[in-house]
């Protein structure tokens, strides 16, 4: 009986241990992949190593293409960057700089405004100070003309003492025609500019290769055109200056012009339509309308000349020396 129990126990130990073993076999068998068939023989296996050996080649080179492409794609990316950097920093240094100009240039708005108005100020303080000084010199003047015009009507009562015995040309107009600056460039044969009004009378004498010849200039203000007449009966020839480019004084002289003329019928008259350099100046058909000399007379020797006088100290014009020969022609005819 004992026997029997071992040689069980030792059966059963045998037993265990084989279904041990398979179980882990089996255990193994399937945690391994399956195989595919074996094909034997050198020539079915040999191109198989030669499609893996070139897909493994090709499958490196598609991997270093990708690489090589990714990386390029990098670059690209990283100059985009880059660019757009530099674009972001110009931006900002433009801005920068606008920022900066239009501040300077407000600075220099500021600075001019602050200028003008400081010039503004003291221009009006200047022209207060001169609008000051032009008061008190027009209050002088007045004040001197005024005890010139005193004078000078004591004076013009009684004629100089000379003028009983020689007689003389008489130059008349009214006031700021240019009666001086046209004697004056008579007497010196070149232009001399006179910018005071005649505040009373005027005697030139002029020399010329004949004779001498003695002007006299009565001003021609409202005070002392009523004594223009008592002078007519003395001289020997009117020169009757107007300024050409005042047309609304005009009729003024006109009406003046035809009181001498009418009070001496045959006292020889000159015209000097003056100022014709001037734009607006009245050409001398125009003036001899203007003045209806037509309605002069023609027993009187009656002349027009057209004058002028520009720059100071430049020689007279021809029509001014024509003007000049012909007057000392009419003066020695009249003595």
């Amino acid at each position: 009986m004992p026997g029997r129990r071992l040689c069980a126990l030792g059966l059963a130990a045998a037993v265990a241990t084989a279904g041990v073993t398979y179980a882990l076999r089996t255990y193994v068998s399937a945690l391994r992949p399956p195989r595919g068939p074996h094909l034997p023989g050198p020539r079915a296996a040999a191109p198989a190593r030669g499609r893996a050996n070139a897909s493994k080649e090709t499958g490196t080179a598609g991997m270093d293409r990708a690489k090589m492409k990714k990386d390029k794609g990098k670059e690209v990316e990283m100059e985009k960057i880059r660019e757009t950097g530099k674009e972001e920093r110009e931006k900002k240094k433009e801005v920068k700089e606008g920022k900066k100009k239009e501040g300077k240039e407000k600075m220099k708005k500021g600075k001019e405004k602050g200028n003008q108005e400081v010039s503004k100020k003291n221009d009006k303080e200047e022209k207060k100070k001169e609008q000051e000084e032009t008061k008190i010199e027009k209050e002088a003047i007045k004040e001197n003309q005024e005890k010139q015009n005193s004078t000078l009507t004591m004076t013009l009562l009684q004629p100089p003492v000379d003028q009983k015995q020689n007689k003389q040309i008489l130059v008349l107009g009214l006031d700021g025609a240019g009666k001086t600056s046209v004697l004056h460039s008579l007497a010196a044969n070149r232009v001399q500019h006179s910018v005071a009004p005649t505040l009373g009378f005027n005697a030139v004498c002029i020399s010329t290769e004949d004779s001498q010849m003695e002007f006299l200039e009565i001003g021609g203000s409202e005070p002392f055109r009523s004594h223009w007449e008592m002078y007519l009966s003395k001289g020997l020839l009117l020169i009757f200056v107007v300024d050409s480019a005042d047309h609304n004084r005009l009729p003024e002289a006109k009406k003046y012009l035809h009181q001498l003329i009418e009070a001496s019928p045959d006292l020889p008259l000159v015209v000097f339509a003056h100022k014709q350099d001037l734009e607006a100046a009245y050409h001398i058909t125009d003036i001899h309308d203007a003045l209806a000399l037509s309605e002069v007379g023609n027993d009187r020797k009656l002349f027009l000349f057209g004058t002028q006088v520009t720059k100071n100290g430049s020689e007279i014009p021809s029509t001014l020396q024509d003007a000049k020969d012909l007057i000392a022609h009419l003066a020695t005819s009249m003595q």
